[in-house]
């Protein structure tokens, strides 16, 4: 994409995200992550509710996250220590339970082992070192890496399966290609400063709106700057 195409699409890619802004209001209770990072500046207990929303519900990562807190304690010693059959228990209701269990007891416990039980040491230095970095820990890919990056205030955009469908969608990323590539063509349109809300925008847009299956263009805020030949009527 040439300077001149960038630029073009730059100025659409901002007015979508405005109107966007306009239109849908952003809750911080639907967001499991950022409820927990409003409660505590923990980035190991931001980063335990993230691995907790993967293939699940915000309410009932949420849930999950405040049984285990309840029933073991959201600490990098007490989940290290913790027998797997507890922490399958307590966060049962957010689904994989028995995957996710032991992958936040590995996590705990190469916390503990690598970082001297501080997850902070591993966020020191530039963005794209820390973030592979994060990515080097069990159950932290990408998008997980992203919104744990995101929240602590590091200028990215994380792509679920909401933000990846209305990205294509709406004409800002390639038809064909993963989350990497969407974050790829993302990420040069929109500016530093809005790039940790941009995720939350279009994932309202697509919980709300931009479904999967049976889209509500009609109602849509962003229809007529939609390319998406599929429209409903």
């Amino acid at each position: 994409m040439d300077n001149i195409a960038l630029e073009a699409e730059k100025k659409r890619a901002e007015q979508i995200f405005s109107i966007l802004r306009a239109s849908l209001e952003i809750r911080e209770e639907d967001f499991a992550t950022l409820t927990v990072a409003r409660e505590t500046k923990d980035p190991f207990q931001i980063l335990i509710v993230t691995v907790l929303t993967q293939n699940c519900t915000d309410v009932a990562a949420l849930r999950a996250f405040r049984n285990l807190d309840r029933q073991v304690g959201v600490t990098v010693a007490k989940l290290a220590q913790a027998n797997v059959r507890t922490i399958e228990k307590a966060i049962h209701v957010a689904g994989l339970h028995k995957q996710k269990a032991r992958g936040i007891k590995r996590l705990a416990k190469i916390i503990a082992e690598r970082y001297s039980g501080n997850i902070a040491s591993a966020l020191n230095g530039s963005f794209e070192d820390v973030r592979a970095e994060l990515q080097e820990l069990p159950r932290v890919g990408p998008k997980t890496a992203d919104v744990l990056l995101g929240v602590l205030g590091w200028p990215t955009i994380s792509v679920d399966t909401h933000v990846y469908r209305v990205s294509k969608r709406l004409g800002l990323a390639p038809r064909k290609g993963g989350e990497e590539k969407v974050r790829g063509a993302l990420m040069p349109l929109f500016r530093e400063e809005d790039s940790r809300l941009v995720p939350l925008y279009f994932m309202a847009l697509g919980r709300q709106i931009c479904r999967a299956r049976k889209p509500l263009c009609p109602v849509c805020p962003v229809s007529e700057l939609c390319p998406y030949p599929d429209k409903t009527t």
